[in-house]
């Protein structure tokens, strides 16, 4: 959609992390997208207490009820239509139709999440898969490989096989390997959509100005 993306409203749907870690989340979010993310707000979303929703459907209802650039933070696995069982739950996931991601925490959590290191582990991990989501909405896809940024971390597009390693398996070997740098092949070609956006952005202001 690419509408006015360099601002970013970060919905928490439930209780899932404290309000210092969404800011946290938030101020991280804009460090690794500098020059295309430039500001963010943090959002409350009530939302009965559910094991599961599906994730098209949550950006649908974010879409209609905040609007404008989303990621959207909620403690319930995130479940899609494909018929295979093992792939219907997701740790993330964006509409093609919308600016609006969504991130689950609910398999990101360590054994003993009440522990100051543990709890740590938690946030990182979800901003690691919160920037993957993002970046689906600046045109970034996944890097089937293991592709490294230049500090030797994955790249936080880096999705590998998961059926190789299972949930647990998966978020240690990749999602805790991910950095917060892109690689050189990601960060070419936000620098070169950059243009792009600001001017689309300047477009969309001039023509709320005129109404």
């Amino acid at each position: 959609m690419l509408e006015n993306i360099s601002e970013i409203n970060i919905v928490r749907i439930g209780k899932c992390i404290t309000y210092s870690s969404l800011k946290e989340i938030g101020e991280k979010i804009v460090k690794s997208f500098r020059g295309m993310i430039e500001e963010f707000k943090i959002f409350h979303h009530e939302a009965p207490a559910v094991d599961t929703i599906d994730a098209l459907l949550l950006t649908m209802i974010l879409h209609e009820e905040i609007g404008g650039h989303i990621l959207g933070i909620t403690d319930a696995d995130l479940t899609t239509q494909d018929e295979d069982e093992f792939y219907n739950t997701i740790f993330g996931g964006k509409n093609a139709m919308n600016d609006v991601a969504v991130v689950s925490t609910r398999r990101l959590e360590p054994s003993d999440v009440t522990s100051e290191a543990n709890y740590d582990l938690y946030v990182d991990r979800t901003i690691k898969v919160s920037l993957h989501e993002v970046g689906h909405n600046f045109g970034l896809t996944d890097h089937a490989s293991y592709k490294s940024a230049q500090d030797g971390s994955l790249c936080p597009m880096s999705r590998g096989e998961f059926n190789k390693f299972g949930y647990l398996g998966y978020v240690r070997a990749i999602i805790d390997g991910r950095g917060m740098n892109f690689c050189d092949e990601c960060t070419q070609f936000l620098k070169k959509s950059r243009p792009f956006q600001r001017r689309f952005a300047r477009l969309l202001k001039d023509k709320c100005d005129l109404h």
